[in-house]
């Protein structure tokens, strides 16, 4: 098929226009059928299975450490990432002055999608097709909308639920809410605009979605993965019953789990991977392992003990997960633990990939319920809610450790259990998506530590101090150099030295 017009294509080149499809070349066709916008929204739309959108997060969180080895020799890697890993000031350009194999400019990627599925939901009413098509394709297309906006507020504004302010007060993100470009400068809408409108586009999403139920491929977002989000997002909002009531209709259709003692030992990608297409757990799949396998890690950095050390004993997770490196492999492996969880292969001789790597999973949903049940136990003091939380903690729990070292957990005080609600979130969502570091945020900013190693003889000890500055990233320079009406979110001046 020729080349659909699109503008995002007009958007990528930064170029005005008024009206979409006002111009397009005799090599083109303009999309008038479902098919046609079918094609724009798995193309401009969805993320690029190729196209990392922030691979630099990585380095962000308490879930990763620096390591170095003899193996590691003079390759410098591990200062590939060292401005990102210490939060530092105007660390994209600090990176970007050694290597350009990462993305820092997530704010445009997103915006770029955005764009695509505005396209969607803008035109395909007056496309020819059958209407189950047209609800289908504009609902996942609002679902999308929904997700980079929750996306771009939760890297580049506040959290939420910030102690500090009122999330009406806070600065978010502009909306982009059609594709119509103009010369008007977006200015950034309050944080509570934004989550306002993100809830209408999942309600919009979940009312067409929910028309028709079929289940098809998991690299396309249904109804099941629009209620998922929706729990997520109901979630930072601390809207406890509507988190609930979304991961309610998740589990009650989906409610799979690995059961990770039939897997006798590590991942297997084609049949038993931790997250993917091709996990039982999967509700909606998307973007690349390349997201989490960016340059240096893996090699110089990897798990943190901190992590590891979180986990208890039986947890069948720490058996599959990952590796540890024992002393004697020092010579061949820099860091103490190896991550089994992302894996970039291909299934051999098939030519199927199983790379997209980003999953949403009905664990989340079990663990989404049960943190907003144990926030009602401690609001209201409801003993049933705290019931109804350890049922699926309990049940989650089942089905990732060993049976000899499995034991129930039993009623706590609220506090307690909201502590172990979130120990069991981090043991099972590392790696995955930005949860660990949207998670810290939203937890109140606290103080985490990283410790970078750049060579045999040296340890440094940098600190994120509790609510520092970098718990918001700057919005890139080139943005801000095309968009007059942006305010840079306030950073840190000057380096951050160790400790």
């Amino acid at each position: 098929m020729k080349k659909l017009v699109l503008i995002v294509l007009g958007a990528c080149c930064m170029a005005s226009c008024k009206k979409f499809l006002s111009e397009y070349s005799q090599s083109d066709v303009t999309p008038e059928t479902t098919e046609h916008f079918g094609e724009i929204l798995f193309m401009d739309a969805y993320p690029g299975n190729e196209e990392p959108m922030h691979n630099f997060a990585v380095f962000l969180d308490d879930d990763v450490e620096c390591y170095y080895g003899p193996t590691l020799g003079n390759t410098g890697l591990s200062r590939y990432a060292a401005p990102v890993f210490q939060w530092q000031a105007d660390f994209s350009e600090k990176v970007l002055q050694q290597d350009n194999s990462f993305y820092f400019n997530a704010w445009f990627l997103y915006y770029k999608r955005i764009l695509g599925a505005n396209v969607v939901i803008q035109f395909i009413d007056d496309a020819v097709g059958p209407q189950k098509d047209k609800d289908r394709i504009k609902g996942e297309a609002f679902a999308l909308r929904a997700f980079y906006h929750f996306m771009l507020v939760n890297l580049y504004a506040a959290p939420y639920n910030d102690s500090t302010t009122t999330p009406d007060r806070s600065p978010g993100v502009p909306l982009r809410l059609t594709s119509d470009l103009s010369d008007q400068h977006m200015e950034r809408k309050s944080v509570k605009e934004v989550y306002v409108q993100i809830e209408k586009d999942l309600d919009s999403a979940i009312a067409l979605l929910e028309r028709d139920q079929t289940i098809g491929r998991v690299t396309r977002i249904n109804y099941l993965a629009a209620r998922h989000l929706a729990s997520r997002v109901c979630l930072y909002q601390e809207k406890w019953e509507a988190a609930i009531a979304h991961a309610d209709v998740v589990i009650a259709r989906h409610p799979r789990l690995m059961d990770l003692n039939t897997w006798g030992g590590m991942p297997v990608p084609e049949t038993k991977p931790l997250a993917g297409p091709n996990n039982v757990e999967s509700i909606f799949c998307y973007g690349t392992s390349l997201e989490k396998l960016p340059i240096s890690y893996g090699v110089a950095y990897d798990l943190s003990h901190d992590l590891v050390n979180s986990f208890e004993p039986g947890d069948q997770r720490a058996l599959v997960g990952f590796y540890y490196n024992p002393p004697e492999t020092r010579e061949y492996f820099a860091a103490d633990f190896s991550q089994m969880k992302v894996q970039s292969n291909t299934l051999a001789g098939t030519g199927d990939s199983y790379v997209n790597f980003n999953s949403w999973r009905s664990a989340e949903a079990y663990l989404n319920r049960a943190e907003a049940q144990i926030q009602l136990y401690k609001k209201n003091g409801d003993a049933n809610a705290a019931a109804k939380a350890l049922l699926d903690l309990n049940t989650l729990r089942a089905s990732r450790m060993d049976p000899a070292a499995f034991v129930n957990w039993p009623l706590q005080p609220a506090d307690a259990l909201l502590r172990m609600c979130r120990e069991e979130r981090r043991r099972e969502l590392y790696l995955e998506e930005m949860h660990r570091w949207f998670d810290l945020r939203r937890y109140g900013m606290p103080a985490i530590f990283h410790k970078y190693r750049p060579d045999a003889f040296t340890t440094e000890t940098y600190k994120l101090e509790k609510r520092d500055r970098q718990y918001i990233l700057p919005i890139p320079k080139d943005v801000l150099n095309r968009n007059p009406a942006l305010q840079q979110n306030p950073q840190i001046t000057g380096d951050r030295l160790p400790q």
